[in-house]
């Protein structure tokens, strides 16, 4: 599913209504109509509406949804916010027309009658909110500020048409007044503010619903959400062997830091590689051994609980001699002069390879790295956090975390590697594509959790074209999460319980792969 901004979405508006010849009022009468039917079957049992339009296009939608809640037999109460029908946008004012044929009535409000919908406000058992459409800039300014503040402090619940009005489209920052909704009905697509924090969080249930909008006009747009459509999943064959699903070598780890390896190798092995082996510094083979069952471990030399400077002569070899198909490196291994030749090494190696936690810290030491990237002609997957970013960038982690997609996008192409950038949101960047994932919870952000992701990609790696590897495994990394929160709760959640979860993550999207089907509404959350 596309994720767009106001101006994408407007150009696929105009040259709908333009080109493909779908009238404005239509697509207006399908917003509405089916904002209103959501609303209905959420709040069956009210019985008070109160419709709150601006003097847009995004007014109009709220009017026809004004009007079928009329329609159903609710006490509705409709207010404009301009001071005159002269001022409302041509679409508006039809349905204004429409709406009072049918019987409807509206009170036009300005800052001189504000009381009025104060008010009407303390009797509603349900606001509609369609102030602002997802045009608007912030911050919001004048009376409608104030009104933003009245329906934020009824407590009442919130139905915003298209976007909480007051938010920005195009990110997940926040400024000024904005309505904080329980409910967000947006039409034909999701917009950024719908899935990035903190914005999201005022938007409450976001449903997506198709008015007709012709995709024709969008197909250039390459910024997607995850859902269970756009990822593949890796098959087994009856007649294979462990080989046939590749042998992942994860490589990290130091006294003090085992557990980053060991929950690395445990998830490759869960996430369905045939074979997994824990490159380990000798200091901390014992308690490697005694955690892994499934995988195996090769012990290299170390000094002080780190590998050592003989360790890289080691790893050549072991390298050279295994039939590994994938390299996973960098959890828990710290940063020395040994830790760095190992990763300028690994760069080298002509095998896919996952970079994560410490492998990123030591390769942001090495001199000009994007190089050493660029020149690998085999797939590359870069694990970074904001903070490895920043330290990989010399950007501001503010920065990155407001810009997740540029930054991500950029260093893509500079590295021409597959980025994924864990932030509150996941980022996956790949030449002009951009992936969000909406999995995953504040469950999350405990450690390891990335260790247990970036086992899981150097499983993936081998099954399937790297994006597809990377796609599928940022899914069910989320997705386990998400099924692991329902029975432990978040203040409990711990990196294991990821990989305990994986083989219900696997059976559960296998199941919403099954089950996909075209639905005229779908909510982001059965994604």
């Amino acid at each position: 599913m596309k994720v767009l901004k106001a101006k994408e979405m407007a150009f696929a508006d105009e040259n709908t209504i333009n080109l493909t010849g779908i009238p404005s009022l239509v697509l207006m009468e399908n917003a509405g109509r089916t904002t209103a039917q959501i609303t209905l079957d959420k709040y069956k049992d009210k019985e008070n509406f109160v419709v709150v339009a601006g003097s847009g296009n995004n007014g109009g939608d709220a009017l026809v949804v004004a009007r079928y809640l009329f329609k159903a037999g609710k006490k509705v109460k409709t207010y404009i916010l301009s001071s005159s029908r002269q001022k409302l946008s041509q679409d508006n004012l039809k349905n204004l027309e429409i709406y009072e044929n049918i019987g409807g009535e509206v009170l036009f409000i300005t800052e001189k009658n504000l009381r009025k919908l104060q008010f009407a406000l303390k009797n509603a058992d349900v606001i509609i909110d369609g102030i602002f459409g997802t045009g608007f800039k912030p911050p919001v300014k004048g009376y409608r500020e104030k009104v933003i503040k009245i329906i934020n402090n009824s407590k009442k619940p919130v139905v915003s048409v298209d976007i909480p009005s007051g938010l920005f489209s195009d990110s997940g920052q926040i400024e000024g007044e904005f309505i904080k909704a329980d409910i967000t009905i947006t039409f034909a697509y999701p917009k950024l503010c719908h899935i990035l924090y903190p914005a999201s969080e005022y938007c409450g249930e976001v449903f997506v619903v198709d008015i007709s909008i012709d995709e024709h006009y969008l197909q250039e747009i390459k910024r997607y959400i995850l859902t269970p459509k756009n990822i593949l999943l890796p098959k087994r064959k009856k007649n294979s062997h462990k080989y046939t699903y590749g042998h992942n070598l994860v490589i990290g780890g130091s006294v003090g830091k085992s557990g980053a390896v060991i929950m690395a190798s445990k998830a490759s092995t869960k996430a369905g590689a045939g074979l997994t082996t824990a490159l380990i510094p000798q200091e901390i083979n014992q308690v490697v051994e005694s955690n892994l069952i499934e995988e195996m471990s090769i012990p290299v030399s170390s000094k002080d609980g780190l590998f050592s400077k003989k360790a890289l002569g080691e790893i050549k070899n072991i390298i050279k001699k295994g039939k590994f198909s994938s390299i996973t490196i960098g959890m828990g291994m710290s940063i020395n002069d040994s830790t760095l030749s190992i990763i300028e090494y690994i760069l080298k190696v002509k095998k896919p390879i996952v970079i994560d936690a410490d492998g990123l810290n030591n390769l942001a030491l090495i001199d000009n790295f994007k190089n050493f990237l660029k020149k690998r002609k085999y797939p590359t997957i870069l694990t970074p956090h904001v903070g490895e970013m920043s330290r990989l960038t010399g950007l501001e982690t503010s920065y990155i975390n407001n810009n997740l997609e540029e930054v991500a996008k950029e260093f893509s192409k500079d590295t021409e590697s597959i980025v994924v950038l864990k932030s509150s949101r996941v980022v996956i960047a790949y030449k002009d594509e951009v992936f969000y994932s909406i999995k995953g919870n504040e469950g999350m952000a405990t450690a390891g959790t990335g260790d247990v992701l970036a086992g899981i990609l150097g499983a993936l790696v081998n099954r399937l074209e790297p994006l597809e590897a990377v796609k599928t495994g940022v899914y069910l990394h989320g997705f386990s999460g998400d099924l692991a929160v329902k029975d432990l709760g978040v203040e409990s959640l711990k990196a294991t319980d990821l990989i305990d979860y994986l083989p219900k993550a696997y059976f559960e999207l296998e199941k919403k792969k099954n089950n996909l089907s075209y639905s005229l509404v779908k909510s982001l959350k059965s994604y």
